[in-house]
């Protein structure tokens, strides 16, 4: 076999492999439209696999946007998620150029912090979290879920943003500043351009935490109406029964943002990650 046909073989392998991760990867979301669709419930489904084609039913759908309070944990998701992501994105940019870019003591130790702090299970800050929104009036807001959000995602952020600050030269603040411009000036005009990929890398990433957290939404919000998704869901789950068509219709509709963020902003994504986010 010559050099050719064994780099032609080799592709082949290398893309066989590709469709059948992504087949891996995309499997959830068909099963969630197929049960999601299936008129005659999910143990016949089970025994019947191709059966549902024959029964197509949107009731699962009705059910969940006219019978249901998911549209309100629709909207609310994505108000807190995009809230949290602008005040996190917009703290740990500044937050990670100050733990990759300076130098000051104690510098490593508030990077270790950060480290730490991604230890602890959430269930351990909510209990917390819940004494100190009561005392302030902000169990049971958005706000207070913003807020809570922010300190979940925070952490993540800074350590993404970190690794890339860290390997950007430092001649490029140096020659603006030789022009006249401080430091701060340097930041906005030079540092953030470059920085645009990994601040919307870790802008994604930061969202789609927030849009899957459960726990905090669960702890500190008990109003049916001011829940988000995954919460708001889970009230889905009886104890002797369980609607599977509408539980995967909502589940659906839940993962659709997230795969169009993907979808549209993948561009942002890789070059992102390749310009060093993933370096931390």
């Amino acid at each position: 076999m010559d050099y050719e046909q064994t780099q032609r073989v080799k592709g082949i392998g290398f893309h066989a492999l590709l469709w059948s991760l992504i087949a891996i990867v995309l499997f959830p979301v068909f099963w969630m439209l197929v049960v999601s669709l299936n008129q005659t419930g999910f143990e016949s489904f089970i025994g019947d696999p191709v059966g549902w084609v024959a029964g197509v039913d949107l009731s699962g759908y009705r059910q969940v946007w006219y019978q249901s309070d998911f549209r309100y944990w629709f909207r609310n998701s994505l108000i807190v998620s995009v809230g949290a992501t602008i005040l996190s994105v917009g703290v740990c940019t500044f937050g990670a150029y100050s733990i990759g870019r300076l130098r000051y003591r104690g510098r490593t130790a508030v990077a270790t912090f950060l480290l730490i702090t991604q230890m602890f299970p959430a269930i351990l800050l909510a209990i917390p979290l819940f004494l100190v929104f009561r005392d302030f009036g902000l169990f049971n807001t958005l706000t207070g879920l913003v807020i809570a959000y922010v300190a979940f995602t925070l952490p993540f952020a800074i350590w993404m943003l970190r690794g890339f600050y860290e390997n950007l030269p430092e001649s490029l603040e140096e020659a603006a500043m030789i022009d006249g411009s401080t430091r701060f000036g340097a930041v906005v005009r030079v540092v953030l351009p470059l920085s645009a990929p990994a601040i919307a890398t870790t802008a994604i990433f930061t969202w789609v935490l927030a849009w899957n957290e459960f726990v905090f939404a669960l702890v500190l919000i008990n109003d049916s109406s001011r829940k988000t998704l995954p919460p708001g869901m889970a009230e889905w789950i009886g104890q002797y029964a369980l609607n599977w068509d509408m539980l995967m219709a909502g589940a659906l509709g839940a993962t659709i943002p997230m795969l169009i963020v993907f979808f549209l902003l993948q561009s942002y994504i890789v070059k992102g990650l390749a310009e060093g986010v993933g370096k931390s």
